[in-house]
């Protein structure tokens, strides 16, 4: 078992902060490219390279009061692909390509509301959460798999409240759901996707991979008005990170850095793993 005492910031005095001009939401990160993208909750993209921003494209409001992006991921090539949120009306993945041509993937029902997304190269495939929303909150939350070759789309994982985050590890999917304060563990097979669930007590939100075996998450206490940033091993385990009085949303990771948007900062926290 992996343990540590989390140390606390409160607000942003002791650790690196990374300023943008934007709500930052959702976040990628480009080994490749050494990039970190960035879905603004107001409907642009970023991408922050060696110390400098600049925008790549803005999505149109289609119809939304709020044009609030999700989650993002980074495809081959450089495309990126966004998660709009769509409020029961507007869910869409979109596709950006480097010149920053913004196109809606085909196929997906606009009436659930939308938030991670994750590419698997090996698959050539895209993994994105759903889930409605009623009167008494999210509901019939699923996991879905796009196939960017042939267009197919299958529900892999089903039943969930509100999931919002996804990763993937090799043939695992994390996926964190908010209305369960739980983190859903995914053995995908060809029959399927055979879950455990792994309590975490505060409502989680974001996820990404570190490493082979590892994930980072962001989660909130809304009681408390306090954030903490965790790593999770694929055995169970979780390690506190970082607490801080600060409300975070997306997160990505180099496997070296936590990367952590936090709501209404226009600051990206970072934090060594």
């Amino acid at each position: 078992m992996r343990s540590s005492l989390a140390r606390v910031y409160s607000p942003f005095d002791d650790l690196h902060a990374i300023e943008v001009p934007a709500d930052p939401n959702g976040l990628a990160y480009d080994i490749g490219d050494d990039t970190l993208y960035v879905a603004d909750g107001g409907g642009a993209v970023l991408a922050i390279e060696h110390g400098h921003t600049r925008r790549v494209a803005t999505v149109a409001t289609t119809g939304c009061t709020t044009n609030e992006l999700g989650g993002i991921a980074v495809g081959p090539g450089g495309t990126l692909y966004v998660a709009r949120l769509g409020h029961g009306r507007a869910g869409a993945i979109l596709r950006i390509t480097r010149r920053g041509a913004v196109s809606e993937l085909p196929g997906l029902s606009p009436d659930v509301w939308r938030l991670g997304v994750v590419h698997d190269p090996g698959e050539r495939a895209l993994y994105t959460t759903q889930y409605d929303k009623t009167a008494v909150g999210a509901c019939d939350g699923a996991v879905l798999r796009i196939d960017l070759s042939t267009g197919a789309i299958e529900p892999v994982i089903e039943g969930l409240g509100k999931p919002v985050g996804v990763a993937k590890l090799g043939a695992t999917l994390l996926v964190t759901d908010a209305r369960r304060c739980a983190v859903i563990c995914g053995e995908l097979t060809h029959r399927g996707a055979r879950c455990t669930e792994i309590p975490l007590g505060d409502r989680p939100d974001s996820i990404a991979a570190c490493g082979v075996d590892s994930a980072v998450l962001t989660s909130y206490r809304p009681d408390a008005g306090v954030g903490s940033v965790h790593r999770l091993w694929l055995d169970g385990t979780i390690e506190t990170l970082a607490t801080g009085t600060w409300q975070p949303r997306g997160v990505a990771s180099d496997g070296a850095r936590a990367f952590v948007s936090v709501r209404g900062g226009g600051r990206l926290l970072v934090f060594p793993l």
